[in-house]
């Protein structure tokens, strides 16, 4: 990234070649060869393909498109425009969102400012953190008359963090697709 930022470096025998050559292709991407420029709001398409095709080899081939590529300044920048785009409506029009309960410190604020309700529900520590269909039945039931479901035949979302779990989860295509 020194580099980048300071192009002068891309002549400096001291850095490997490789580093001056990642810097410059970098570099060429840039509108002006500069990392300042502006880019897509979706982040930089080199970059974006870069990230696809990472993608790509460590699945072992199944297709990562660039266009289903964003990249944000953080989680927390990404996860407020994911939220804000999927929020609409008040009262019992709200959207409502599922949340994992230990969540992040940071996430019930965010839905506030969004305009969306948080609907808890608690992750099963005996069993790793993971998560419980019938957990998630429970918080959707309890949340009725607070906000409206959407109608069936939408495109459902779904944005899951692991929340302050003391310990990694990965759910499974299982419980997904319940």
């Amino acid at each position: 990234m020194a580099v980048c930022l300071c192009p002068e470096l891309l002549s400096d025998e001291h850095l490997p070649l490789d580093v001056r050559t990642r810097a410059l292709r970098l570099l060429e991407a840039c509108d002006g060869e500069s990392v300042g420029s502006y880019t897509d709001s979706s982040g930089l398409p080199y970059i974006r393909q870069t990230i696809a095709k990472f993608i790509m080899k460590r699945d072992e081939g199944v297709p990562a498109y660039v266009k289903n590529i964003f990249i944000s300044s953080g989680a927390q920048r990404a996860l407020m425009v994911i939220v804000k785009l999927l929020s609409g409506g008040e009262g019992r029009f709200q959207t409502g969102v599922l949340i994992p309960q230990p969540c992040p410190h940071t996430l019930l604020p965010l839905l506030d400012e969004a305009g969306a309700l948080a609907m808890p529900y608690r992750l099963i520590e005996e069993e790793n953190w993971a998560v419980n269909t019938s957990e998630l039945r429970r918080a959707l039931t309890t949340s009725r008359g607070l906000c409206e479901p959407r109608d069936k035949a939408e495109k459902q979302q779904a944005v899951t963090s692991r929340g302050n779990t003391p310990k990694p989860h990965q759910t499974s295509r299982k419980i997904i697709f319940k």
